[in-house]
């Protein structure tokens, strides 16, 4: 009798994982900082850098939301902040989820009737199926002093303009199986990419001592998209679509803010 082979911990649960660690990172980052000298960010807004680790979740609207549901992202990012509470930035974000729509009807023609594959040493494969993909531009924004322990914190709204990719991944860890390897693999992923326009509007915290510097806030993108291949295999047709892929979601992060910092003492002659 056939048995299948356990499997391994999914992505979702590496991927944060990992994110876990670069917060514990950056407090180490931020705490070694803070040990030297206090600054007048409690009295003016000043102009500093912002490297940022970031995550969240989005629920996907519109021609997306046919393929998957709700997904996870990490990532990192860079920003400028301007005296007058400009910003400047670029963002990176890895997207990655289990919930994947009809996730049972692809490579269908490589199922049994019980959706499992037989692998080359004759036993039952169970294909993980996942979504990934990952989103990175450019943005700009304001922070509007209206709440915050001082005149950099505040509300923070940001535009910006992304490059999107996304695909469904399949795996099959317990076994090597040819037909969903290599470019094989790639007549099944309905990999999609194009720009998309993103917003985010949510709160911005600076601490006077340096401790708790983040973002959190709603996150919107609207994604122009294509088809990245010319054929799905187990559909047996051709794919030359144009596609409005949407996602809404919750973002944060925290910031490791660089910039001068004023001497707390004065010398008179």
């Amino acid at each position: 009798m056939h048995r299948s082979t356990p499997l391994t911990p999914s992505l979702t649960s590496v991927y944060l994982q990992k994110f876990r660690s670069l917060i514990i990172v950056a407090l180490c980052l931020c705490c070694a900082i803070v040990g030297k000298s206090q600054s007048d960010i409690s009295k003016d807004s000043i102009a500093m850098s912002l490297f940022q680790i970031q995550g969240g979740f989005q629920q996907p609207y519109g021609d997306m939301a046919e393929l998957y549901g709700a997904n996870f992202n990490i990532g990192f990012s860079y920003a400028f902040k301007t005296k007058n509470n400009f910003l400047l930035g670029s963002d990176f974000l890895f997207l990655f989820g289990d919930n994947v729509k009809n996730s049972e009807t692809i490579a269908h023609g490589l199922r049994t009737s019980s959706g499992q594959i037989i692998g080359i040493t004759g036993e039952f494969i169970l294909p993980i199926v996942q979504q990934r993909g990952f989103t990175g531009g450019f943005y700009v924004g304001k922070i509007f002093p209206i709440i915050g322990p001082n005149p950099s914190s505040g509300l923070e709204i940001r535009f910006g303009v992304q490059y999107i990719e996304h695909r469904t991944w399949i795996e099959l860890r317990q076994d090597d199986y040819p037909p969903l390897e290599g470019e094989y693999r790639k007549g099944y992923d309905r990999k999609r990419a194009g720009f998309a326009t993103n917003q985010f509007i949510g709160y911005r915290h600076f601490s006077n001592n340096r401790y708790a510097n983040f973002f959190i806030g709603l996150d919107f993108y609207q994604g122009f998209t294509t088809d990245y291949r010319s054929y799905n295999i187990d559909q047996m047709e051709e794919t030359n679509g144009d596609y409005f892929d949407m996602m809404i979601g919750l973002k944060l992060g925290w910031a490791l803010p660089v910039y001068k910092r004023y001497a707390d003492k004065f010398y008179l002659d």
